[in-house]
């Protein structure tokens, strides 16, 4: 009897690791995958040996190489999703086996889900780097290996060498490691000898001199870095507290359980078992709940659209939710330029001037990726390269971008500079996902015909602006004007030269500009730009008799005709936005 409800509560704590890494999953590969998608960016994980070294010659370093290592592999979402799964439910594991190990009970198994869900909770911040979350389960690794050793001499030693080895591994959560081994010894039932003293002493004085010593042998570093190690968080000089939490959470879990089960005496385990699952799983649905940004996973969706060319996605997207973030607008407003639905349908969905178009250059790593892929497919080839340059440089953890290298090599390529995209192409033959781009283009570049036939890099060569011109964040209208100047049958140019001056409410200027369309050969004029007309020669004609000069449809004239008697009736923007929301006169009314 006693087997078979053994083998009950073995089912149950299986099945209930299967659902925990399943929800895991579930999470990061439909709701938040995109988080993923943004972390594999701003990596460059390369298979050579040199970028091995970099990363093992100081403590810690082998940590953030494994999660580099699985990061590559977020550039598919449900890849990544399946990794975090597997790598929180291996921490999980293995807190289960050394508290079973130290004689903790099954009933409390569920408890040993507190540290994944609580480091699925920081991964929820797209600045935790999985680095972080392979030192835990190396801490946890290596606690559950020192108590798979036999007591005496030989365990002593072991415990000596599984610390250095560790902190070299994970860097400072070594120390608790230390912590785990003093604390084990009174979890047992011998008595404490003379040797175990002594082992006390050369442990903790090992854990002083570690970093000493490795500061010796590494100069390059801050002391800093030889007692923390591990990059937990994108920006270093930042050491969130919550990380040491959940590595003390690790040493502790074990031994708390151990204590439980000592000195709780349960008689119902299958209810103690089903109300610790609902506790935690509860918990972890109000901490995932809580600390998952949507907002920013809607601006990462919109973005990975536009970076992947998925020009139609980006648009179904909005016309599901209407994005009012002004970084996902910019990212819709190129979608929809490039489908030639800008003068058509930009008024739509929210709109907020010249910065719905091309945003203020910020000294970030993240805006400048964004607006350098607007100033990239409208032409401006060498301001979309600095804007790559700079967003690289801008990395807080100063690692490279995989994204940037990519698109200086783009740049490189239209601009002719063969030998410097070569330099970038050759880097990214040594990756994973990118090596197969870099080789074919460096076949494509030998060849001077096949880059001019090439559908982008041909027709951007064509695009760009050759000479030189000062940059200027007051200036854009005048240089997207510039560069639709340099080459007339650039649409997206055009289209983003008079979307400008719509949303500047700048009428005078989309007068002046407009006659330029025709270069562009349009069937029919888009209807944003058709409204803009109508309303100007509404306003400016004194003869009611005389018709506009361009071809307006009968029904956008019927409908200003029926916005004039709203507007004059009512003032109020809710009400006319029923009706009106959509077009450009309630743009120029309504939106400051």
């Amino acid at each position: 009897m006693k087997q078979n409800i053994f083998s009950k509560i073995i089912s149950i704590d299986s099945l209930l690791t299967l659902m925990f890494g399943t929800a895991v999953f579930v999470f990061f590969g439909f709701y938040y995958s995109y988080h993923l998608n943004y972390q594999e960016q701003f990596q460059l994980f390369l298979f050579t040996p040199s970028y091995l070294l970099e990363f093992v010659n100081h403590p810690g370093g082998l940590s953030d190489y494994l999660g580099n290592f699985f990061t590559q592999f977020f550039f598919y979402s449900k890849n990544g999703a399946l990794i975090l799964a597997a790598l929180l439910v291996i921490l999980q594991r293995i807190i289960l086996a050394t508290s079973i190990k130290l004689g903790a009970a099954k009933h409390w198994m569920p408890l040993t889900f507190i540290p994944s869900t609580l480091y699925w909770n920081l991964l929820c911040d797209e600045n935790y780097m999985l680095g972080g979350l392979i030192a835990m389960i190396l801490l946890a690794l290596f606690t559950f290996l020192y108590l798979q050793i036999k007591p005496g001499i030989a365990k002593q030693i072991t415990g000596l060498i599984l610390l250095i080895v560790l902190y070299w591994a994970a860097g400072g959560v070594f120390i608790f490691l230390t912590i785990f081994m003093l604390s084990s010894k009174f979890t047992g039932k011998s008595k404490i000898a003379k040797n175990d003293l002594y082992f006390a002493v050369i442990l903790m004085l090992t854990t002083l001199i570690l970093p000493l010593l490795a500061k010796l042998i590494v100069l390059q570093y801050p002391m800093q870095k030889f007692w923390i190690g591990v990059n937990y968080f994108r920006f270093p000089v930042n050491i969130p507290a919550n990380i040491t939490t959940i590595a003390f959470i690790i040493l502790a879990l074990p031994f708390f359980l151990w204590f439980l089960s000592k000195k709780v005496n349960v008689k119902k385990t299958g209810i103690v078992l089903s109300m610790l699952t609902i506790f935690i799983s509860a918990g972890t649905f109000g901490f995932i709940r809580n600390s998952a940004d949507f907002s920013k996973e809607e601006v990462m969706t919109y973005d990975f659209h536009i970076r992947m060319r998925r020009w139609d996605r980006a648009i179904a997207m909005a016309d599901k939710k209407a994005p009012t973030n002004p970084l996902a607008v910019t990212c819709l407003n190129l979608a929809l330029a490039e489908t030639g639905q800008l003068g058509e349908r930009m008024f739509e969905y929210y709109q907020n001037g010249m910065s719905s178009l091309l945003p203020d250059f910020t000294h970030d790593f993240t805006i400048p990726v964004i607006i350098g892929e607007v100033y990239y497919h409208l032409g401006l080839i060498n301001t979309a390269q600095r804007f790559a340059f700079e967003a690289m440089e801008a990395l807080p953890d100063y690692q490279k971008s995989v994204r940037s290298i990519k698109r200086l090599a783009e740049t490189n390529i239209i601009n002719g500079d063969y030998e410097v995209a070569k330099k970038y192409l050759h880097i990214l033959q040594k990756t994973l996902y990118y090596k197969k781009w870099a080789t074919r283009s460096l076949e494509i570049i030998m060849n001077e015909k096949d880059v001019e036939q090439h559908l982008e890099w041909g027709w951007l060569r064509k695009a760009r602006i050759q000479g030189d011109f000062l940059f200027s964040e007051q200036e854009k209208l005048n240089m997207i004007g510039l560069l639709f100047m340099n080459n007339r049958r650039n649409m997206i140019a055009f289209e983003y030269l008079l979307a400008a001056t719509l949303l500047e409410k700048d009428l005078q200027l989309f007068t002046r500009y407009f006659p330029l369309s025709g270069s562009l050969n349009y069937k029919v004029i888009p209807k944003h730009f058709q409204e803009a007309l109508l309303y100007i020669w509404e306003i400016n004609n004194e003869d009611p008799t005389k018709e506009i000069s361009y071809p307006i449809n009968n029904t956008i004239t019927a409908q200003l005709s029926d916005y004039k008697k709203q507007y004059a009736n009512t003032r109020d923007a809710r009400i006319i936005e029923k009706r009106f929301g959509d077009t450009f006169w309630y743009y120029l009314h309504f939106r400051n």
